[in-house]
């Protein structure tokens, strides 16, 4: 009998896809609130809507990393996307705690959470797919 050969992944590649998929996803964030910031000092949007519009694009910008993360990784998706929604959350939270003027737990935290774990979770739902079976 012949012995077939797993195709396992080492742990290394879970972490190194993760932090590509959680900068990328970082880049993202910070290329979409600079132009919507841009949106609110021109007037064309409220300036009330930024805690929504933070959540979105973290939403958003968590569902692209993660995306990619998982297209990288291949195995896992779900895990990979909700751990690269949790790192980017943390992240976040971190650059907010380091602003002039800190909220680290105020009124948009749990939906600023919320955003980032459903975001990865969506991309692992979407980048699971179907198994293929070799024939």
């Amino acid at each position: 009998m012949r012995r077939v050969k797993e195709n396992k992944q080492e742990p290394r590649g879970l972490i190194v896809n993760g932090i590509i998929g959680v900068f990328i996803a970082l880049g993202i964030t910070l290329a979409l609130l600079f132009v919507l910031s841009i949106f609110v000092v021109s007037g064309w949007l409220p300036e009330g809507m930024m805690g929504a519009i933070t959540v979105v694009a973290l939403f958003l910008s968590s569902f692209l990393g993660a995306r990619i993360a998982i297209r990288r990784h291949r195995t896992r998706a779900l895990f990979v996307g909700l751990l690269q929604g949790a790192v980017l959350y943390a992240i976040t939270i971190i650059g907010g705690a380091m602003s002039p003027a800190p909220a680290l737990f105020g009124a948009w935290s749990l939906p600023l959470f919320l955003a980032a774990l459903l975001g990865g979770a969506a991309a692992g739902f979407v980048g699971a797919g179907k198994k293929r079976r070799k024939v």
